[in-house]
This record gives C-alpha cells, structure tokens and sequence, in this order.
C-alpha cells in the first residue's frame, strides 16, 4: 500500500454561520430557492458574489438600500423594513453616524423581526390603543470618558477619550418598557464622564462616585434644580440651572472666563440627564 495515498489530508474548517437571524435567513432562503450566489447577485442587481458570501457568514453589512435589493430577490419584500433596520443596526458601530431616534426605531422593527410584515407592524405602530409593551428598545450604547474632558461637538467623543461604553438595557426597567422607551428616547447624543465629589458638591443630590450621563438637547427651558454641563478651558463643568438664570457660577467656572449666563450657555455642552454606576474600566 502507497502510504502516501492513505495519510489524511489536511482540512480547511467551513467558515462559520453569522449568529445574525438576518443573515441566516438570507442563506436559508437563498438554498432553499436553489439559488447559487450568481443567480442571487443577479436578481439583486449585480452584487459581487464574494459579497452575498461575507453577508452570509457576518463578515460585511449592505447599506440599506442593497439590503432591501436583496430581499426583494428573495421574495421577501413584505420584511423591507426589518432589512432596513438591519443594516442600519449592523453598520452603527462601524460608522457611529445614526441618530438615536433612527436606531431606536431600528432596534425596535428588528426585535420584532420576521413575525409580523411591514404593514403588520405599522398598523400596531399606528394604533393609538397600543401601549407598545411588545415593543421594547434594544441597548443603547453610551461612550464613558476617562475624565471630565471636552469631548467635542462630534456625534461620538474622540477614541482617544473613551476608555469604556455603557449598555443601557430595557431589562433596568423591569417590564416598563414605556419607561424605557420615553427614558432612552430623550437622550440625544449620550456620553458619561465621570462625577467627583467637587463637581458633585455643586447641584444639591448630586453624588459623587458615579457617572453621569450627559445629553446634549438643545436649551430650550431651564431647570434651575437640574445639573448641566459646560465647557471651560477644555474641561466639563458642572454647574446649576440656576447658573444658567443668573446665579453666581463656581470658582472654577469663573476662572475659565464664564462669568454670566449669556458666556455659560454658550458654552453649555448639556444636560445630565441620568446617574449610573461607574463601570470605567
């Protein structure tokens, strides 16, 4: 016997499956149709193959738009918008540039997924009977920065200043997924930083040790309770409302050459709108 002709072979693993229900049930249908990559590629509108084969197994994301080619080659129009949202929820960390209210949204047509077809969806969506219990928020991600640094006017803080990020769960908030959807809803371009006890000393109940989650809504009535921040000389403040209205501003503040309330909210970077457990590193 020819040993050489009897030794194993080495063996190339199959890629692994995308853990992604989308993706798996691109391929699923997709095999079951007897369409080869080709064929899909074609009914999509002139896909490159090795493409469709990275979507399948979670290597790449379509934009939404190719998403929704995809879909329709499959004859899966009636879930557009879950191939839609889809893409979108996969392609946020990548580029960080969807709004909140855009991902909310997306977040919430995927997690209902394929058990109800679009016009299943907006008619629940649309009834004003419905209380949404069914629909709660994905995790909204929160960057966490080291320290009380600026972090710019981008959507998110510079790589360089987060050291951390939070996941906000619906599942804080027991089953009051209401709760959750108003509480995350009104964040705008969240980041956290954390509180020490000087900043804290500053608004009556404000702790030091935790973080404090920042949202950055436009100033349209002030809370002279509430706490807010500013910036001054590249750093996060904290100051009162009432800072805002025309009380004496901290030392600090003052320093930085933010004396009067017309200086503070021209600095104002937002509204600490919630206190969670600091979970830096």
């Amino acid at each position: 016997m020819n040993d050489t002709l009897t030794a194993t072979a080495p063996t190339t693993a199959p890629p692994a499956l995308a853990d992604d229900p989308v993706a798996l049930r691109i391929r699923q249908l997709r095999i079951s149709q007897g369409l080869s990559y080709k064929k899909l590629s074609d009914a999509a509108g002139g896909l490159a193959t090795s493409f469709l084969f990275n979507i399948e197994h979670g290597r790449k994301v379509p934009g939404e738009d190719v998403a929704v080619r995809i879909a329709n080659a499959l004859g899966d129009g009636a879930y557009e918008q879950v191939y839609r949202a889809w893409a979108r929820v996969k392609s946020r960390g990548r580029n960080g540039r969807a709004d909140h209210e855009a991902m909310l949204g997306a977040w919430e047509r995927l997690r209902s997924g394929f058990e109800r077809t679009d016009a299943d969806h907006a008619a629940s969506s649309g009834n004003a009977n419905s209380d949404g219990a069914d629909a709660a928020p994905g995790r909204l991600r929160v960057p966490v920065l080291n320290s009380a640094v600026d972090p710019g006017d981008g959507v998110r803080p510079g790589a360089e200043s987060v050291v951390n990020q939070l996941s906000l769960d619906p599942s804080l908030y027991g089953h009051d997924a209401a709760l959750a959807r108003e509480r995350f809803a009104r964040l705008r371009r969240p980041f956290a930083f954390p509180l020490d006890a000087t900043q804290a000393a500053r608004v009556a109940g404000l702790p030091a040790g935790y973080l404090a989650v920042v949202t950055r809504e436009p100033l349209d009535a002030v809370d002279a309770t509430a706490a807010y921040v500013v910036r001054a000389a590249g750093r996060l403040e904290v100051v009162t409302g009432s800072a805002l209205e025309g009380a004496a501003p901290p030392d600090a503040v003052r320093a930085a050459g933010l004396a009067d309330p017309s200086a503070l909210r021209a600095a104002l970077v937002g509204r600490i709108d919630l206190l969670l457990p600091d979970v830096r590193h």
